[in-house]
């Protein structure tokens, strides 16, 4: 499967050439998922995001201090997700389950040192999409919490 006419479709990756595309997709592996397959659990050590190719994603959180399982979000193709699991070792605090058979794009942790030297734009547009989930994780968990007052 090509995978540059399909990164290059997307707004994350539209500005990037050839050879930064590449790089990207060489430290990256490309997986076929079964319907049901669990890509991270809750509190378990994530070491790779996804770039979901096709098929949809459930992303969800139990938050127990709420008490309730929230439906974060649901993944589609062309969307990454487990993105905060390239932040040091830390354990993924959501769940995310294939809802159908899926493609995705998998970039391991381990490749982020090897993309900052090779392709350092697009190293900072990966750290850019960790600042933005990061953001959006405070953000609901500040709403959840508000709405306990």
């Amino acid at each position: 499967m090509t995978l540059l006419p399909f990164l290059r479709d997307l707004p994350a990756f539209e500005r990037f050439d050839e050879k930064e595309l590449d790089a990207f997709v060489a430290s990256s592996r490309l997986y076929e998922f079964p319907e049901g397959h669990r890509f991270s659990g809750e509190n378990e050590p994530g070491s790779s995001t996804y770039l979901l190719v096709t098929g949809r994603v459930r992303v969800f959180h139990h938050d127990a201090m709420v008490g309730a399982t929230l439906s974060v979000n649901e993944v589609c193709s062309g969307e990454m997700f487990n993105v905060l699991s390239l932040v040091g070792p830390l354990s993924v605090s959501t769940t995310a389950v294939a809802l159908e058979p899926s493609i995705a794009l998998e970039f391991p942790r381990d490749s982020l040192p090897d993309i900052k030297r090779a392709v350092p734009r697009v190293a900072h547009q990966i750290q850019y999409m960790i600042a933005i989930q990061l953001a959006n994780a405070l953000q609901a968990r500040n709403t959840a919490l508000r709405s306990r007052l």
